[in-house]
């Protein structure tokens, strides 16, 4: 299970919020949502420990409340991927879907897994609008060679000049270490530092060191 990763538990499974809190109307509204089979979110998680920390941005009719929850590992009924670009095409004007799908597809055929993150994901997961005019698309990109990382990048930047919405997200590289691929672009060169988030902590590393993380055989070849 790693960031972004869909979390499907158990109806009856037992949360806690993970400041603390006690919001009986906010249990309630997870609860329900837990219930009707519906996902939350995989977070960074702490070292060792029984509990995993997992994430839930409730609706645009729920305020669009952001919640952390602490779940027993037992409750977990199974894990996905996130959301492919193509479960998501239907809540997009049809002009931002046909350049996400073309996105997709570019990215499958150098070996790119693709998955969707943030509101677009939630709105997909439940149906229910979470998005507005002013919303972005979130896009976590699995690579695992230097040829992916270039054309990864070239993509992203060719599809955002193209969107008529923001295109945001990460590049995630075989070490768990993820970057916002804005950042990347950035660092043409591969020198200076960028904002990494790992599997269990956020911190600042050399761009160098995420592209020695990228599969040596292949990247030599």
């Amino acid at each position: 299970m790693v960031r972004h990763d869909l979390v499907f538990l158990q109806p009856d499974a037992a949360f806690r919020f993970a400041c603390g809190a006690a919001d009986p109307a906010l249990a309630a509204a997870v609860r329900e949502w837990i219930e009707a089979g519906r996902p939350l979110v995989a977070a960074r998680q702490p070292a060792g420990g029984s509990e995993v920390v997992l994430g839930l941005a409730l609706p645009l009719a729920k305020a669009r409340r952001r919640v952390a929850c602490l779940v027993d590992r037992g409750a977990i009924a199974r894990v996905a991927p996130p959301l492919a670009p193509l479960r998501c095409l239907s809540r997009l004007p049809a002009d931002q879907a046909e350049i996400l799908a073309g996105l997709e597809k570019s990215l499958a055929a150098v070996g790119v897994r693709v998955g969707v993150y943030g509101s677009l994901a939630w709105e997909a997961l439940s149906g229910e609008p979470y998005r507005n005019g002013d919303s972005d698309i979130d896009l976590v990109c699995d690579v695992h060679t230097l040829a992916q990382y270039q054309t990864t990048i070239e993509f992203l930047e060719a599809a955002a000049a193209r969107l008529s919405c923001r295109l945001d997200g990460e590049v995630r590289f075989p070490d768990g270490n993820a970057v916002a691929w804005r950042e990347l672009l950035a660092h043409p060169e591969g020198i200076g530092a960028v904002l990494a988030k790992g599997p269990a902590e956020v911190r600042l590393m050399p761009v160098a060191a995420l592209l020695d993380s990228l599969v040596p055989e292949l990247r030599y070849a």
